[in-house]
C-alpha cells in the first residue's frame, strides 16, 4: 500500500513539473514573438531602406548661332513655297548635344575660302552637324526648331553655314553636284541612299566610313557607318555639292 501510494506521488510530480515546464515554454515564447513582432519607432525607422533619388537628365538644348538667322529666313521662304506639302509638324525638343563637339565661332564661310579644298569647307560643315545630334526627326523638318528629315537636315546646314539655298529634295541637288566614287569620299560630301535607283536617304558624310543624318521617324541625328547592313546594301551614290 505504501509503495502504491509513493508510486503514486512520484507520478504526480512528475505531471505538476512536466506543467510547469510547458508554462513556462509558453510564457517564454510569447514574450519572444511579442518582442520580436514589435519593434521600436527607432528600430523600425532604421530597418527602412532609404528611397534612391531620381536623378532627372535634363537634355541641353543646341546655343543659338547668329548663322541660324540666314537659315531661318531661307527655311521660311522655303515654306511659303511649299508649305502645302509639308504642313502639320510640330515643335521639337530640344537637341541633346554631344559635349565632344563645340559650335563654332564662326560658321559662314568666305567665298574664297570655299573655292579651297573640300577639306576646308566639309570640316564646317560636319563640324555644324554634329552639333545636332540627338535632334528629333519631323517629316518636312529643316530647322531644329521643328526637327528635321534626312533632306531637310542637309538644306538647313548649308543655309546656315554657308548662307546658300541648296534644293530641297535629294535627287535635285545631285542635278547641282559632281559625282564622288565611294573610295574618294571627303568631309562634307554627300551620300544618297535607295532602292533601284530611287533615293529615298540622304546624309553627310563625316569621315571614317561614317555619315551623320537624320535617320527615320521615331530615331534622332546621329552619326552611322556607311558598313551597316541597312546602308550598306542601299547604297547608290555620293555628290560634292560644293558651296557657291
Amino acid at each position: 500500500m505504501a509503495l502504491r501510494n509513493g508510486r503514486g506521488t512520484i507520478s504526480n510530480v512528475q505531471t505538476i513539473l512536466k506543467a510547469a515546464i510547458y508554462s513556462i515554454m509558453v510564457l517564454a515564447a510569447v514574450a519572444l514573438f511579442g518582442t520580436a513582432g514589435t519593434l521600436s519607432p527607432a528600430m523600425a525607422q532604421a530597418s527602412k531602406a532609404p528611397p534612391k533619388a531620381k536623378v532627372k537628365r535634363v537634355a541641353k538644348a543646341v546655343p543659338a548661332d547668329p548663322t541660324d538667322r540666314m537659315a531661318d529666313q531661307l527655311n521660311a521662304r522655303w515654306q511659303q513655297e511649299n508649305g502645302a506639302a509639308f504642313s502639320g509638324f510640330t515643335a521639337a525638343a530640344p537637341a541633346a548635344v554631344q559635349a565632344s563637339y563645340a559650335v563654332p565661332a564662326a560658321t559662314t564661310v568666305p567665298a574664297a575660302a570655299t573655292r579651297g579644298g573640300a577639306n576646308d569647307w566639309g570640316d564646317r560643315l560636319v563640324s555644324r552637324a554634329m552639333n545636332y545630334l540627338g535632334t528629333p526627326y519631323r517629316y518636312g523638318g529643316i530647322s531644329p526648331k521643328t526637327g528635321f528629315d534626312c533632306s531637310g537636315f542637309v538644306y538647313y546646314l548649308y543655309g546656315a553655314v554657308f548662307g546658300q539655298r541648296i534644293p530641297r529634295m535629294p535627287h535635285d541637288m545631285v542635278r547641282e553636284a559632281t559625282p564622288v566614287a565611294r573610295s574618294d569620299l571627303q568631309k562634307g560630301d554627300l551620300v544618297m541612299f535607295g532602292h533601284r535607283g530611287a533615293i529615298t536617304h540622304v546624309g553627310i558624310y563625316s569621315g571614317n566610313g561614317q555619315f551623320v543624318h537624320a535617320t527615320h521617324r521615331g530615331s534622332p541625328v546621329m552619326v552611322t557607318s556607311l558598313d551597316a547592313d541597312y546602308f550598306n546594301t542601299r547604297y547608290l551614290k555620293a555628290i560634292r555639292l560644293s558651296p557657291q
